[in-house]
């Protein structure tokens, strides 16, 4: 068992708030949760009972939190070393980011908390509205990228960290056929015009779904290609057509248009991050350890 994640149990038994210990912690709630639930099965024994009033410490969880008090200290000391060897790098983290995931909850807490965490180091985060080709991953100007895109075959200075997966969503006008299911299958979108964003990225989301959609429709699917996902939501408003879009582009959408998730699993989106170690930047590496030792491929997401 990791240290850290016995600090963190520590942490949650003494507060007995998810949302107090994911701050103290500078986790997000989600993530905590789901290195709790590893712990209890690593453990085999349930450490928590949870309720819809918080959480209360089991015989066992209550065992264990008096057992590892004096870890307590260890723990702190660990971190503090840990806090103290990042303050003594300096220097600027690049980020390219589409903008999908720009509006990604975790993404967000994470890099405002890393800048707390590190002042001496400077982030640069740049949004990209026109997708992120793969030609971005070797781009010099950039340590990060975020992207929904899965690229195969990497250069060995590439480093790819699957964050999380999410099902889909279907946007659709007012006054559409579909309005009134809360589940769409892909299979009633037979006749649609879908609105496609970023089809020319191959091993990107939208032209994948795209696909998924013409094999379950027999290809009685019509499509108009546009370069951006704002642009693909705004035909949506204006009546041209619907569009499949991931969970974390919802903040995207205006009062115009309704939002029904996609029944069929296989219709998703990823999040991933890339790392380009080719330029041995200590701060970028730092910002990649520290994002996947937070981040260790979060629960599937079908909300």
């Amino acid at each position: 068992m990791k240290t850290e994640r016995l600090y963190e149990f520590l942490i949650l038994s003494k507060t007995l708030n998810y949302s107090k210990a994911a701050n103290t912690l500078y986790l997000s709630q989600s993530v905590l949760t789901k290195h709790i639930q590893e712990m209890e099965q690593a453990l085999n024994v349930k450490l928590f009972n949870r309720t819809t009033h918080g959480v209360n410490l089991t015989d066992a969880g209550r065992l264990l939190s008096q057992k590892s008090e004096n870890l307590i200290d260890h723990c702190d000391a660990a971190a503090n070393l840990s806090y103290l060897k990042g303050l003594s790098i300096k220097g600027t983290v690049n980020i390219s980011c589409s903008i999908e995931l720009a509006y990604s909850s975790h993404i967000q807490v994470f890099v405002d908390r890393f800048m707390e965490h590190y002042p001496n180091i400077q982030v640069n985060f740049e949004i990209k509205t026109e997708g992120t080709p793969e030609e971005l991953l070797h781009d010099p100007c950039f340590d990060i990228v975020f992207t929904p895109c899965e690229y195969p075959n990497l250069a060995p200075n590439i480093c790819q960290h699957l964050i999380q997966l999410h099902g889909a969503y279907v946007v659709l006008f007012p006054g559409h056929r579909l309005l009134s299911k809360s589940l769409v299958y892909l299979r009633e979108l037979e006749g649609e015009t879908i609105i496609v964003p970023l089809s020319s990225e191959l091993f990107g989301p939208y032209a994948k779904n795209w696909l998924l959609t013409q094999r379950y429709t027999h290809g009685k699917v019509n499509c108009i290609k546009v370069p951006n996902l704002p642009t693909a939501l705004f035909y949506v408003s204006i009546g041209k057509g619907i569009a499949i879009i991931p969970k974390y582009a919802k903040n995207l959408t205006n009062g115009n248009v309704f939002i029904s998730k996609v029944a069929n699993d296989t219709c998703c989106f990823h999040e991933f991050m890339y790392y380009n170690k080719k330029a041995e930047n200590e701060a970028a590496k730092l910002f990649c350890e520290k994002f996947c030792s937070t981040y260790s491929s979060l629960p599937h997401s079908a909300k």
